[in-house]
Formats: C-alpha cells, sequence, structure tokens
C-alpha cells in the first residue's frame, strides 16, 4: 500500500507544472512552445535580461502600441523579449484579426498558445508581467499598466 501510495504522489508531482518565482531558472519557461505571427519557432535568448508577458488583448495592447513608437531592435538592444500568450483567444479570431495584424508589427512577438503557461507565470488581472532576469533565474516580479511604466521597466 505505501509503494502504492509513493507511486501515485510522484507520479502527481512529475505531472504537475511549477509556478514561476523569484529564484526560478530562466530554463523552466524553455518548456512552453512559442512562435512568431508569421510561424516561425521561437526559444528564449541565453542573454535575456527582461521578459513582458501580456495575458489578455488590452495588456497586449498597450505593449504593442509602445513598441510601435520604438524602434525595430528596441527589445533586443535591451534584452528584452514580449511574449503574447494568446491561448484564450477564439482561433477564428486568432486566424482572421490577430494574426495579419501581429504580422505588421514591426517588433517580435512571442506568442504561446497553451493554457499552462498562464497557470504557471504570476499575472494579475488587467496588467502586464514584468520577470526582472539576473544569472539566468528571475529576480524581480512586478506588474504595471502603463506605457510609462512600461519604458521604465525596459530602460532600468
Amino acid at each position: 500500500m505505501n509503494k502504492f501510495l509513493l507511486v501515485i504522489s510522484l507520479g502527481f508531482v512529475a505531472l504537475s507544472a511549477q509556478a514561476l518565482g523569484v529564484n526560478s531558472p530562466i530554463s523552466t519557461l524553455d518548456k512552453y512552445v512559442y512562435e512568431t505571427p508569421q510561424g516561425r519557432p521561437m526559444k528564449i535568448p541565453h542573454e535575456t535580461k527582461l521578459i513582458i508577458v501580456g495575458f489578455e488583448k488590452d495588456t497586449g495592447a498597450t505593449v504593442n502600441d509602445f513598441l510601435n513608437t520604438k524602434d525595430k531592435y528596441y527589445l533586443q538592444k535591451n534584452k528584452a523579449i514580449f511574449i503574447a500568450d494568446i491561448h484564450a483567444m477564439p482561433s477564428v479570431i486568432t486566424e482572421m484579426f490577430a494574426l495579419p495584424k501581429m504580422k505588421k508589427y514591426k517588433h517580435l512577438i512571442y506568442l504561446h498558445y497553451g493554457k499552462e503557461f498562464q497557470k504557471n507565470t504570476p499575472n494579475k488581472d488587467d496588467k502586464i508581467t514584468i520577470l526582472r532576469i539576473n544569472d539566468r533565474k528571475i529576480s524581480n516580479i512586478s506588474f504595471i499598466s502603463t506605457q510609462k511604466e512600461l519604458e521604465a521597466a525596459i530602460e532600468k
């Protein structure tokens, strides 16, 4: 009986994903699949220092509107990436409206379609998640709302 409980417990632990937090290795994010609006697979660059995450249409729009005012390589120059979690968006809307619009952006967007990412990444309603990276570990997690806060986070 004890062996049975041990096997069940270990199986449950193996299947449950680990939530991100301060000191989590950035490699934890490598298990998720990202791609550009054009369908090109993406990996998080080793030198990344900041990850910006939008989980909702409005937060994504705030990030995209801000980045549209910047140079094409603004994020790369600041060792930052933008992940848009669009798993909740209906696929018809994604295909007909969102992707064609995103393909026109000059900045790089990492799209994520799976629901596990949001479950395991800190987020708050109507907020942009900011993950600051140091030595390949998350050193700080914050939540912002405005383009001014976003600029300050990126250029810090």
